[in-house]
């Protein structure tokens, strides 16, 4: 059975990476308690858990905000994956199971299916979310696994894949079944490398799409 506490994470944690609640939003309990039908202590104990995972920040008199993120601590983020999801891949290489390599080749399936024509964004980003998770997981390391979670959960998940075209949600599905095929040859290097590859384009990309929308020049 859903408690109220986990009704009231789900509503709010939904709402920020859906872009419903932009950064900087006040989240009052008495209002997101009313719209739930509960009372404030479980919305109360979600704002903790979601302030825990670094996607709402409090302060003293001032309640609840959904937290914002500058440039700098946006590619810092981006940075922090890149190196630990490379070594996770490293690690899953040495560990990965059967199931998992199935699992791993279900999600590239999804969000193969999910990016054809007018790509479903929400399941294109829940399905590259759930690959990236069984990487982790798969590396057997409960404390790097525990150090992702908070990287992943960024309100940027969503709004970034509405900016990639069906050709760039093609590759990035071609990324994860290298990826996939790494993993099953348990070649350590190869693994490593090219999640680091995967993971590098995407900020890349970020950032050309970011310069253009500026109107500013970017280079090769």
């Amino acid at each position: 059975m859903t408690t109220s506490a986990e009704l009231a994470y789900e509503h709010v944690k939904h709402g920020i990476l859906n872009g419903e609640f932009g950064g900087g939003t006040r989240m009052p309990e008495d209002t997101i308690a009313g719209r739930l039908g509960v009372s404030r202590t479980p919305v109360r104990d979600a704002l903790r858990r979601l302030e825990s995972e670094g996607l709402v920040e409090s302060a003293p008199n001032s309640g609840a905000r959904v937290a914002k993120w500058t440039e700098v601590e946006l590619t810092e983020i981006a940075n922090m994956r890149i190196l630990l999801e490379s070594y996770a891949a490293e690690l899953a290489a040495r560990k990965i199971g059967l199931n998992q390599i199935k699992a791993l080749t279900k999600q590239c399936d999804i969000m193969q299916l999910a990016s054809e024509g007018d790509p479903d964004i929400a399941k294109v980003s829940a399905s590259n979310l759930a690959f990236h998770r069984i990487v982790a997981q798969a590396s057997g390391n409960s404390r790097l696994v525990a150090s992702l979670e908070p990287l992943w959960h960024l309100p940027m998940v969503l709004r970034k894949y509405s900016l990639f075209s069906t050709e760039r949600l093609d590759r990035s599905v071609q990324h994860h079944r290298e990826i996939i095929t790494a993993l099953e040859a348990g070649d350590t290097n190869w693994a490593q490398s090219i999640m680091h590859a995967h993971l590098s384009s995407a900020r890349i990309y970020d950032r050309l799409i970011s310069d253009t929308k500026d109107g500013r020049k970017y280079g090769t």
